[in-house]
């Protein structure tokens, strides 16, 4: 049994959990929240009419451009779960149409991602309050990349508290399939984006990772397609980004307001992104991405996720 207390001062109180009454309820308080989710942004959620339409409760993408097939249940979840999102991840795989009209057709696009129609790349998402322990050792036998998430909600007063519990990977097998999941490293980088190109984005990441390092704070270097990450538990607190070819940005968690009102000699603002949340700064020299002129902003995003101060 999970005991949470919150401790404050000398006071220590007994958190008490507070499920979520209904599947729908459980769904719309994902969706109205969806920094639980970390990278993802949610493009489409189903109208619940008492029975299921053949798709996912939601669709999302991710900033590495994947389409993520959201399956939420509000129960202790089997691995009866595993069979049903995969047929959902094979629907969307063979009906690139039908998730590209869902593209389409929603109102708010997430900007920069542009989407390979003609090769999805699926990313299935699982959340529910907890998973039997049968779940993680098969997760990996869908064949597909696999998130599962834990959500449980607790209360103290008018106060209420989240408990995200992301299993490791190493609990989450791979196996072969026939669609190459990738492995994302620098040899990936300069087949795709050349070796100058990449020896630039490889500086900018190092000298993130020695910032990162000498502020003490415990981030995970996640390099992706399309990204390398740092990441506190799930949720991005900074990207390096390939924004084409040859080019390059740095993206940070802030405030909008934070981040139009930085001026620099060897960083520009470019823009700020009103769905992941995120700032991104091009380098004016890119040669030598020195992040010096950042790092008070690399404290405010680190401060902006983790809550500090």
């Amino acid at each position: 049994m999970l005991n949470l207390y919150w401790k404050s001062g000398n006071q220590t109180r007994s958190l008490i959990e507070k499920p979520f009454g209904s599947e729908a309820e459980f769904e719309r308080y994902i969706f109205e929240n969806q920094d639980i989710l970390g990278d993802i942004y949610v493009i489409h959620r189903q109208i619940r009419t008492g029975s299921k339409q053949g798709i996912p409760d939601m669709l999302g993408v991710d900033q590495d451009a994947r389409v993520c097939i959201i399956e939420l249940k509000n129960q202790e979840a089997d691995e009866d779960v595993l069979p049903q999102a995969l047929g959902y991840a094979i629907w969307a795989e063979t009906n690139p149409d039908s998730i590209k009209a869902i593209w389409l057709e929603s109102k708010q696009r997430p900007e920069d991602i542009e989407i390979d129609w003609d090769n999805l790349d699926i990313r299935v998402v699982l959340i529910a309050p907890a998973f039997k322990s049968t779940v993680p050792r098969m997760a990996g036998k869908i064949g597909y990349p696999i998130d599962l998430v834990q959500v449980r909600r607790f209360y103290f007063e008018a106060e209420e508290f989240l408990l995200v519990e992301i299993p490791e990977e190493e609990h989450m097998p791979r196996i072969s399939t026939t669609k190459v999941m990738g492995t994302w490293d620098w040899d990936y980088y300069e087949s795709q984006h050349g070796k100058e190109a990449t020896a630039q984005f490889r500086r900018a990441v190092d000298s993130v990772t020695a910032f990162v390092k000498s502020q003490g704070w415990d981030l995970s270097c996640d390099p992706k397609k399309k990204y390398t990450g740092f990441k506190l538990g799930n949720r991005l607190v900074a990207i390096v980004r390939w924004s084409g070819t040859y080019a390059w940005h740095l993206g940070l968690k802030l405030p909008q307001g934070v981040a139009e009102n930085f001026q620099g000699q060897q960083w520009e603002f470019q823009k700020y992104n009103t769905h992941f949340k995120r700032a991104t700064f091009r380098p004016l020299q890119p040669d030598s991405p020195d992040i010096t002129e950042l790092e008070l902003l690399f404290v405010e995003a680190y401060r902006h996720i983790s809550g500090s101060r």
